[in-house]
């Protein structure tokens, strides 16, 4: 019960923050300011001075409009979520209350604050609402529906509290001494609090209109200034006193929550209390649920104006579940872009931000919808806390910021990918595939044109994927196939072929994905040559590799194929060291076989510098760390002596 009281008021707190936000800058207050009211107007005596009292009437009525101000609205969400504003508005006491039990004195706490919290609801339904409805039907300027919303359902609680709950309450303790209970009343009138979720769902939507309609309407602002510098008012702002029925409803379950605390163990009332109590509980939950939707709404509002308020975007029907900026990692660029992504309950908004933000902060790139969405860790020593999100309409690598962001991220998305599969019953335990799987690039032959594909890095190929003949930047140029998302030549994805994901519009493909998505054979298409002995793929991942990683290329026995190499023993073929231009290449440029080689260390100075020697073969590698070295050093070793795996992980020492 504690943990969900707690929970309660912390959403009235939020619906504090929402209205503070919601106030324009233009409407600071004049003149005076309200960090001294320290108590709440309900707990205050009936007529006792305040400090705002002592304001001069001309500034009062200055032309400006009043809002709360901050520091006021700051103290009382201190104040609501840590409960200690109940102890700083203790009624006055009464005389001779020091002989009465505690349980009473509780119930004439209750009793008074009703007292003036009916004189609040008065204020609010008899004057606020009454003049200014009969100020718009007499001048039509401003419309009475505009009135109407603002007031929300302020009359029937008015009538609720001064007709029913208040003359309860009073005969009750005026017969306390015949009948010392209060649950009973209580147990009888708490289920019309739910009333509550009305004016408080509406309670944005009213703050809203108040400040709009204060600005554009001379007339609605003179009711206002001349209601506010009244006595009745205690120059407080209409602003100040609609914030009473949102808090109303916790006031009682802590009032109620302490006179059950204070009752004797055999006290009759007892029972009815607790009954009463839970009652109060619910009703306060109805107004939480009504603050919680009004929040929920709020967000895609302000989501929809970020955006641009563009049209089919933000649906009434969506929740927003998380937003924030991200690292895209391109696949022609070195470094990553920074983007910013929404996520909703059913799909995923990836944005870029706009460079002149006039009246949206974001451009939509992609909409992806999360039914069929697959996220999974990418591991990746270039770009770390990495991961993949891959749905029908587009495939994305993106980049956190730390390794607690990017889990933060796929817990958010793969629970939405949850919800959408249970929901449409057809989770399924295995839809990440087997949890080692981390690193597949290909997709499944039967996904081919249902899902956009991953990308593979221009940077990670040297030559065609298909073909294997070497890129160059005039005569053969990288493209993508747009259905399996490798790099290919001009020749080799001079096709077109119709891809669901993509609404069944003509893509670049290769022949490959064209012959099985199109399930045409071109006539002229050749028999794939005869693989030659360094066509063979580089086995990028360490479930097909005993070892695997970049090593440096030192000396002039490597000739043209660069500084660097992609250095690979294969697990299907251990005896010999494959080595490639880049990780995705189909085609190595050197291969090695260990068997017979020494391995040596390299020249004195860098422990990192090690060597492959036989009959006058010298090959020299430098790794990127001594640790590294050593695994390299120790895979070699093994190769050489004819040593292979007799098992699928035996000897695997790749990262």
């Amino acid at each position: 019960m504690k943990e969900a009281s707690e929970e309660k008021l912390a959403s009235v707190s939020n619906l504090v923050t929402v209205f503070e936000n919601s106030r324009t800058p233009e409407a600071a207050p004049r003149g005076h300011r309200l960090e001294d009211a320290h108590h709440h107007p309900e707990c205050r005596p009936p007529r006792s001075p305040g400090p705002w009292e002592k304001l001069n009437v001309g500034e009062a009525m200055g032309s400006e409009p009043r809002t709360v101000s901050g520091r006021y609205l700051n103290s009382l969400k201190n104040k609501l979520s840590s409960g200690a504003w109940r102890k700083s508005c203790q009624p006055v006491t009464l005389s001779g209350s020091g002989m009465q039990e505690p349980e009473k004195k509780i119930v004439q706490e209750l009793l008074e604050t009703e007292q003036a919290y009916v004189a609040r609801l008065h204020l609010l339904d008899q004057v606020f609402f009454q003049e200014l409805l009969r100020a718009a039907r007499r001048s039509k300027a401003f419309p009475e529906d505009v009135v109407r919303v603002i007031f929300s359902n302020i009359s029937s609680i008015y009538q609720f509290h001064s007709q029913f709950f208040l003359p309860e309450l009073q005969r009750r303790l005026d017969d306390w001494t015949a009948n010392p209970r209060i649950g009973d009343v209580i147990q009888k009138l708490a289920p019309f609090l739910k009333m509550y979720g009305e004016y408080v769902k509406n309670f944005e939507r009213a703050a809203e209109l108040l400040a709009t309609w204060t600005e554009k309407s001379p007339l609605f602002q003179e009711v206002l200034t001349r209601i506010q510098s009244g006595e009745a008012s205690g120059s407080l702002t209409l602003q100040h006193h609609m914030l009473e029925p949102v808090q109303r409803i916790p006031r009682y379950e802590l009032l109620l929550k302490e006179y059950v605390q204070k009752l004797p163990a055999q006290a009759t009332d007892r029972a009815d209390a607790q009954k009463a109590l839970d009652m109060i509980f619910s009703a306060a939950q109805h107004s939480n649920a009504a603050i919680t939707e009004m929040e929920r709404l709020q967000d895609l509002w302000e989501v929809y104006q970020r955006l641009g308020l563009e049209d089919d975007i933000v649906d009434p029907s969506n929740t927003l579940l998380r937003e924030g900026p991200v690292f895209k990692i391109s696949f022609r660029r070195k470094d990553p872009m920074e983007r910013y992504l929404f996520l909703f309950n059913n799909m995923l908004l990836y944005c870029v931000p706009r460079v002149i933000q006039v009246g949206a902060q974001f451009q939509v790139r992609t909409r992806i919808d999360v039914a069929g969405m697959k996220v999974r860790e990418l591991m990746d020593a270039e770009f770390p806390h990495s991961f993949l999100v891959s749905g029908k309409q587009r495939t994305l690598e993106l980049q956190a910021r730390s390794q607690e962001e990017k889990i933060s991220w796929m817990q958010a998305f793969q629970a939405a990918v949850d919800q959408i599969e249970k929901r449409n019953e057809t989770f399924k335990a295995a839809a990440q595939g087997p949890e080692g799987d981390t690193q597949e690039q290909e997709l499944q032959s039967e996904e081919l044109g249902l899902r956009a594909p991953q990308w593979v890095r221009d940077k990670m190929v040297t030559m065609c994927m298909r073909c294997q003949e070497p890129f160059n930047a005039l005569t053969r140029r990288r493209h993508h196939c747009r259905a399996c998302g490798y790099v290919v030549c001009a020749r080799c994805s001079d096709y077109r072929a119709e891809l669901k994901y993509n609404d069944n519009r003509p893509n670049r493909v290769c022949l490959h994905c064209y012959t099985f998505l199109t399930g045409n054979v071109l006539p002229e298409a050749k028999e794939d040559k005869r693989r030659g002995i360094l066509e063979k793929g580089s086995s990028a991942t360490p479930d097909q590799s005993l070892m695997c990683s970049f090593l440096q290329l030192i000396g002039d026995k490597w000739g043209k194929s660069g500084p660097r190499g992609w250095c690979v023993i294969p697990r299907d073929d251990p005896l010999v060291l494959y080595v490639y231009a880049a990780p995705q290449d189909m085609r190595a440029h050197t291969s090695i076989p260990l068997l017979g080689y020494q391995v040596t260390v390299g020249p004195q100075g860098d422990p990192r510098v090690f060597q492959l020697q036989q009959s006058g073969q010298l090959y020299t590698f430098k790794a990127e760390t001594e640790e590294l070295k050593g695994r390299w050093v120790k895979a070699m070793e093994r190769a050489a002596s004819g040593w292979s795996p007799s098992w699928p992980n035996d000897g695997d020492l790749s990262d």
